[in-house]
């Protein structure tokens, strides 16, 4: 047993914990351990399945049901990209998607691969730029549907703005959120174009299902982006 899981045991099942609390719990063993660790540790119990998420700063020792915290598997061009843009850039918030992580909800799965990056405002020019001269070999700025749908190709990078009230992941926030996935799959203009609509309802239904979603801040994202009733009804449903 690893030395932070021990706090497992010392945990009450049926308390909610905050982020501060763990960092504390963890500080009672090692009060020398700096912020980097603690954070570390607790991402590190949460990979484990030890603990569980229950929303927005908010933690629970996890049990056999417990629905799983979504972990987006990245192709390697995303993995690279997010890895050059966030060494280059490490002061800008952005966030990657790409199409083929929708294959998780999917019947019709995407063989043909879009990597989004989606960067807060006014830094988006200057990491398309950035992406040019480390050769990601297509890259497209803010295009509208036609000029997406003519020139497309195989892993094209779209860089775009960030919608503000984004939700973010606060352990990986170049890691694309589930609730900020889902909603974006309606919402977003050009990442709709991509599969059919007609699979949205088994998306939400399944995510709903084998994932832990934070509602409230998924409603609050799909509100900023004029879609809120529509994605209450289908959370509802």
């Amino acid at each position: 047993m690893r030395w932070y899981e021990e706090i497992i045991n010392e945990l009450d099942g049926d308390r909610i914990y905050s982020h501060k609390e763990l960092i504390a719990q963890l500080k009672l063993k090692k009060p020398n351990l700096s912020d980097n660790s603690c954070q570390w540790s607790v991402n590190a119990l949460t990979r484990s399945g030890k603990l569980s998420r229950k929303g927005y700063d908010a933690y629970a020792l996890s049990s056999v049901d417990d629905p799983a915290v979504y972990s987006p598997d990245y192709s390697d061009t995303a993995n690279r990209l997010i890895e050059a843009v966030d060494a280059r850039f490490p002061h800008v918030r952005f966030t990657v998607f790409e199409t083929v992580l929708m294959n998780d909800f999917l019947n019709h799965l995407i063989a043909q691969n879009t990597i989004f990056i989606q960067v807060e405002k006014e830094s988006g020019i200057f990491v398309f730029r950035f992406l040019q001269d480390e050769g990601f070999p297509n890259v497209l700025f803010k295009p509208d549907k036609d000029d997406f749908a003519l020139y497309w190709s195989k892993d094209v990078v779209v860089v775009t703005d960030m919608v503000s009230e984004a939700p973010l992941r606060n352990d990986r926030p170049h890691v694309i959120a589930l609730e900020k996935m889902l909603v974006d799959m309606r919402a977003d203009k050009l990442i709709s174009t991509t599969y059919g609509k007609e699979e949205y309802p088994n998306v939400i239904e399944q995510a709903k299902s084998r994932y832990l979603l934070d509602k409230t801040r998924m409603l609050r994202y799909a509100r900023r982006r004029n879609k809120r009733e529509e994605i209450k009804m289908r959370l509802e449903g």
